[in-house]
């Protein structure tokens, strides 16, 4: 029941209109400086995006990681400006 409710509520999401898909594997690397990695994606208007990733080994706050691999998807959609109240712009000229 779980699996069926998970299928339907894929089937139900839009597909993105932006999407990253990055695999990166670090043989070595160090962190110079104590501080926060982050990742956003964002579309105008707005309808809404995701980010995952997924890194192994963890850090765990140490500051040299050798053979990490680093998987990011991050995903953006544009919202439809007639649901939201926007005048869609078209790019036409003037005729006269």
């Amino acid at each position: 029941m779980i699996a069926t409710a998970l299928l339907l509520l894929q089937a139900a999401a839009p597909p993105a209109d932006i999407e990253l898909r990055a695999h990166v594997f670090v043989r070595e690397g160090q962190v110079a400086s104590r501080g926060e990695a982050r990742l956003q994606v964002r579309a105008e208007p707005d309808g809404g995006g995701t980010v995952e990733t997924r890194r192994q080994p963890e850090a765990r706050g140490q500051t040299r990681l050798r053979q990490a691999t680093i998987d990011v998807h991050a995903e953006a959609r544009i919202a439809d400006p007639r649901q939201s109240g926007e005048q869609q712009e078209t790019g036409t000229s003037d005729p006269r």
